[in-house]
């Protein structure tokens, strides 16, 4: 993790440390990034890197767990609350898929760590991303149970088990709709802004509303019986 003399920084500097970072790790794989690339284009000596980050690994996980989840969240709480509970959370399904579109390389990164091909201690970290996911995910499932949008009487709702069934249609299942769609790999979209734009507005939305429908129905959301009848 950063350092304090990493803080101490001007704002200046470490934004571009930064930015040279994930401009590095998002272009490259793990084991490939240079560490002497980003002090050059950082211009900063290699050697004062140290005095910020214990090894090119510590300023990885730095990257995928701390700083890149910022940026998300950051993005995501610009959407307008309605405060009605599903309506806000198809529109953060929608957020989501829009910052991949506007913010690629940070997508990239936590790709990189999916890569079966890197080492352990990289794969360790995408599993903590995406346990960090689960639990984030589970709180704004419980806010839907609390607010009763979400379970009935007659629904034996185990939210644990909810909660990664709602991740997998929300996730790797959506994620395998827009590749089909889209007709390309993970790869080619994170990489081809051409692809990415396909992604537009109105696919999203639609997308959204789809897996909403199917996570409300399969939660007991009230007011489902209705819908369905129209």
């Amino acid at each position: 993790m950063p350092t304090a003399t990493f803080h101490a920084l001007d704002s200046e500097r470490r934004d571009r440390l930064v930015r040279e970072a994930v401009v590095e790790f998002s272009e490259r794989s793990f084991a490939e990034a240079s560490l002497s690339q980003i002090a050059r284009r950082s211009r900063i000596a290699k050697g004062s890197f140290y005095q910020y980050f214990e090894d090119k690994l510590d300023l990885y996980r730095w990257l995928v767990t701390e700083e890149a989840p910022r940026h998300k969240r950051a993005f995501l709480a610009a959407q307008k609350r309605t405060g009605d509970f599903w309506t806000d959370f198809e529109a953060r399904i929608e957020r989501g898929m829009a910052f991949l579109v506007e913010h690629p390389r940070f997508a990239r990164l936590s790709a990189a760590a999916a890569d079966p091909a890197a080492t352990p201690a990289v794969r360790g970290l995408h599993e903590a991303i995406c346990e960090a996911g689960i639990a984030e995910l589970r709180a704004e499932l419980a806010r839907g149970i609390e607010s009763g949008a979400i379970g009935n009487r007659d629904l034996d709702l185990d939210l644990d088990v909810a909660t990664r069934l709602v991740s997998a249609i929300i996730g790797p299942g959506l994620t395998d709709v827009i590749l089909s769609e889209l007709d390309a790999d993970l790869h080619e979209v994170l990489v081809k802004d051409s692809l990415r734009q396909k992604l537009g507005p109105a696919r999203r939305r639609r997308l959204a509303r789809q897996a909403v429908l199917l996570v409300r129905a399969g939660l007991g959301s009230k007011g489902m019986e209705k819908r369905g009848k129209r």
